[in-house]
């Protein structure tokens, strides 16, 4: 059973310079990327899209989130040998974690935007509750260690990100996020913080994927 709902490819209708690996977040779709999708290939990148089975949280059982993770790594990386130019990773809440375990895993990518995104069991746990996970946190952070934000530095080196994080959530620890960003740099890792304070999770998502889509933009330019 594939845990990627949709695949599906937006080429550049000018010559391409790249290609963009954009994941959407938990339980969104392809489709709200739109504008995003259409900025990206106005600035030269074909796009490649996926998004995921609600199934990864709502089910209870830990052992899907590292299956999405596996299955995500080995189609990106096979996909990736058929482009040509700069590859790029753009993860969005879910997508950013997912991002982030390529990053982790594959010497093909070493550049990302990661939109929002946290530590998955404050997600699971607070989306769902103690009725469909009713592991204690410690338990839950246990059983996803290898997939979850804290990564040993070694595994980033020479990886360029940057993170787009609201200054206030109630989804995820936004403190924890910068202290692992703080962390992966102090040990000479680089990874860009941008912080926007106008909205929460969700809000911050549509605003820099819908609203302003453009900023993607300025952040790639930033980091590549």
């Amino acid at each position: 059973m594939s845990l990627i709902k949709n695949v599906k490819q937006f080429p550049s209708r000018q010559q391409a310079t790249g290609h963009v690996f954009l994941m959407c977040g938990f339980g969104g779709a392809i489709w709200q990327t739109k504008r995003l999708t259409l900025r990206l290939n106005r600035a030269g990148y074909d796009v490649t899209a996926l998004d995921f089975s609600k199934q990864v949280l709502s089910s209870g059982d830990p052992s899907l989130l590292p299956q999405l993770v596996d299955e995500v790594v080995r189609l990106t990386e096979k996909e990736a040998k058929n482009v040509h130019g700069k590859t790029l990773l753009v993860g969005i809440s879910l997508g950013s974690l997912l991002a982030l375990n390529i990053f982790r895993r594959s010497k093909q990518f070493d550049t990302g935007i990661l939109i929002t995104g946290g530590n998955i069991v404050d997600v699971a746990q607070g989306l769902f509750g103690d009725a469909i996970w009713p592991h204690t946190h410690a338990q839950l952070s246990d059983l996803w260690k290898d997939v979850n934000i804290h990564t040993d530095p070694r595994l980033l080196v020479g990886k360029r990100m940057l993170f787009v994080l609201p200054s206030r959530d109630r989804l995820i620890d936004t403190s924890e996020v910068i202290d692992e960003i703080a962390r992966q740099n102090l040990a000479g890792n680089e990874i860009q913080l941008v912080k926007r304070g106008l909205f929460g999770h969700v809000g911050t998502i549509i605003e820099e994927t819908i609203f302003f889509p453009g900023r993607v933009i300025q952040y790639i330019e930033r980091i590549i």
